[in-house]
């Protein structure tokens, strides 16, 4: 099931040269830089391009299972529709975010879900989370693991993707490492189906990410 997306990315690789003609003064010129393109392939379920109408009722689930779990958490939340300006682009977000919680070590800091749909012509659409998490630096490397099912992040994970039966032993290798300084990058990328899943780490805050592709909603 799905079809293979296509995200196209600009590198940044400027590829300079120069060439014979010269201008009126003699001096020679340079061409216009060439960028070179890559392609990404992303594959997955959540990857296919869904209708509108799937996506919103994608939405409206999840956005019911993110709902339910934060009260069982007993967190005070807020439930906005908003349009605001991001880099430029109107955007309608339909969300539900946690914030200042000034957590005890190990503990959720923040939570944001949220349905963004992009444009003026409201030609695209987005699903993504993001959760901000207080880690305890010092017991984790006491203990020489790091155990993901063991925090809140999981549950708002399988709120989202659905899935709940994942093994999160890469994972947690992944994030051990970095926290104990095995590993100097400090960010961690996984593809869940077509949901990109990043892991940031610096110092003891960890910033979980999940957000499907942009959706074409005008068909």
């Amino acid at each position: 099931m799905g079809r293979k997306l296509i995200a196209v990315l600009i590198c940044g690789i400027l590829t300079f040269s120069l060439v014979s003609c010269k201008d009126n003064n003699g001096k020679i010129e340079k061409e216009t830089p060439k960028v070179k393109v890559e392609e990404r392939v992303i594959e997955g379920t959540w990857a296919k391009d869904y209708t509108k109408d799937e996506i919103t009722s994608f939405h409206k689930d999840i956005m019911s299972r993110v709902e339910d779990l934060t009260k069982i958490y007993e967190l005070k939340y807020e439930k906005k529709e908003i349009v605001k300006e991001e880099n430029g682009v109107t955007v309608n977000s339909n969300e539900i975010y946690v914030d200042n919680l000034n957590p005890e070590p190990n503990r959720l800091e923040s939570m944001y879900y949220g349905f963004k749909i992009y444009g003026e012509d409201l030609s695209q659409g987005q699903i993504l989370m993001k959760l901000g998490f207080n880690l305890d630096n010092k017991t984790i490397k006491e203990a020489g693991k790091f155990d993901f099912k063991e925090t809140s992040i999981t549950s708002y994970s399988q709120a989202f993707t659905g899935v709940n039966d994942r093994d999160y032993t890469e994972l947690n290798n992944k994030i051990y490492a970095i926290i104990n300084g095995d590993n100097s990058e400090q960010t961690i990328e996984n593809n869940l189906d077509g949901i990109i899943e990043t892991v940031s780490i610096k110092d003891n805050y960890l910033l979980y990410k999940l957000e499907t592709k942009k959706y074409n909603l005008k068909k």
